[in-house]
């Protein structure tokens, strides 16, 4: 059988699950439930691999409801192509030059898996000031990283990550400030069809807590890593959720993707770097970073030596919400490269990374990839006993070494399942506005 066939015939299937799934709800009157969805519904994270990946979803896998690969090899190979090009390269003032590469087997499709899925019902933020500037851009984002198998075969994981994002448009808004300089464009979001994923991802609450797939699973409590997938259960879970993703994206939805990177033999420095996607085209290439200089493309964290970040961003998250660029002397702002390069005071710490956390003032546009990675580590760093509300503190960062805002984090020597404070404001602003959406508040 040709693989078109095959991945015709797989789409077909998944779909005829899926109105079964969708009969059940109906049947049974579950469709939206009473109680409303928690921050374990929308964001969810996978255990660590450690024996085996069947319970987990591996990226070459996804065919989505139009019989294609969600992520073909060859738009993979676009992809990290770009996260090795001169894009990802930065100088230090000794005139060495560092950029993302990866090894031969990370080059391979197979060998990414997911560790996250977050739903989002508005980049860059669902604050109102954000939304009336912005407008609203739903979105899944995949976080994958790779496994690599040794000989004995034993898992390891990398300390690399990308994140590919399928984005739910229904087109751009007349409504736009008016600009010296190119200002980002307002954009009107499809709420039916991210309304119609969030009925999935209720039903598919509803059937955990209701023992559908084995014994009964509460989603409800601090968000941790998923309560389904780390049972006896995980491998039926997990094949529901590859089953909501197939039913509702396709390989033209993806629209932005992110990496971080690694030079292939040192443990650091880490360089993350965003890209844009051409949908009509399928091109993809890195964009400058808004809160760097505007032309440069990536920016480097390293904690050993000096020059811990490089470029130092240029943050814009005290001035007003503006659409327009603000040229780099007009911005004001704050950034955790002044808690990386100075002993600042507990309370310094806590005002900075506090505002960085925050997404209705800090997000893509005005605010640097490195401060959103490091702000809650540096934070327990200078404040041990500082309490995280609705965040188990089992998957807390806890070395500055591990700098994943979601996902599979190095840290002691090994990995651990990693949530930041950044992550859980994120998430409790998108179950507020799907709970809205929904009526189940």
């Amino acid at each position: 059988m040709s693989e078109h066939n095959f991945l015709r015939i797989r789409s077909i299937c998944v779909a005829m699950i899926c109105a079964q799934m969708s009969l059940l709800g109906l049947l049974s009157g579950t469709a939206h439930a009473a109680s409303p969805l928690n921050a374990n519904d929308v964001t969810i994270l996978f255990p660590l691999p450690k024996d085996d990946v069947s319970s987990f979803i591996r990226l070459s896998d996804l065919v989505g409801s139009d019989g294609k690969r969600l992520v073909s090899d060859e738009t993979f190979q676009r992809f990290l192509d770009v996260a090795e090009s001169s894009d990802s390269k930065i100088v230090d003032a000794t005139g060495q030059s560092t950029q993302i590469s990866f090894s031969p087997q990370m080059r391979e499709t197979k060998t990414w898996f997911i560790a996250g899925i977050r739903l989002d019902l508005g980049a860059p933020g669902l604050s109102p000031g954000i939304e009336t500037k912005f407008g609203q851009i739903p979105q899944i984002r995949l976080i994958v990283q790779p496994v690599l198998t040794g000989a004995d075969g034993t898992l390891k994981p990398e300390d690399r990550a990308a994140h590919i994002i399928f984005s739910f448009v229904k087109g751009l808004s007349g409504q736009q400030e008016v600009c010296s300089v190119p200002a980002v464009a307002r954009v009107d979001p499809d709420i039916p069809v991210i309304r119609a994923v969030l009925d999935d991802f209720v039903a598919f609450r509803d059937d955990l807590s209701s023992a559908k797939f084995g014994s009964e699973i509460q989603t409800a409590g601090p968000l941790t890593i998923h309560p389904g997938l780390k049972g006896p259960d995980a491998k039926k879970v997990r094949d529901r959720l590859e089953a909501i993703l197939e039913k509702h994206l396709k390989a033209g939805q993806v629209s932005a993707l992110a990496v971080m990177g690694l030079p292939t033999t040192q443990p650091e420095p880490w360089i993350f770097m965003a890209m844009r996607r051409d949908v009509q085209t399928g091109a993809i290439q890195a964009v400058p970073s808004p809160a760097l200089d505007g032309r440069q493309k990536a920016q480097l964290l390293k904690f050993l030596g000096s020059e811990r970040v490089l470029p130092l961003p240029k943050s814009d998250n005290q001035n007003p919400l503006s659409t327009c660029f603000r040229s780099p002397d007009a911005r004001v702002g704050v950034s955790t490269s002044e808690l990386l390069s100075t002993a600042a005071s507990e309370q310094r710490t806590k005002e900075i990374t506090g505002l960085i956390a925050d997404p209705s003032k800090s997000h893509f546009f005005n605010t640097d990839c490195i401060s959103c990675h490091t702000e809650t580590r540096l934070l327990r760093t200078k404040v041990p006993d500082f309490s995280f509300p609705g965040l188990d503190q089992a998957v807390l960062p806890k070395s500055s070494w591990n700098v994943r805002n979601f996902g599979w984090g190095f840290e002691g020597g090994s990995f651990k399942p990693t949530v930041t404070r950044r992550t859980a404001a994120e998430t409790e602003e998108v179950v507020k506005a799907a709970n809205d959406l929904l009526n189940l508040n």
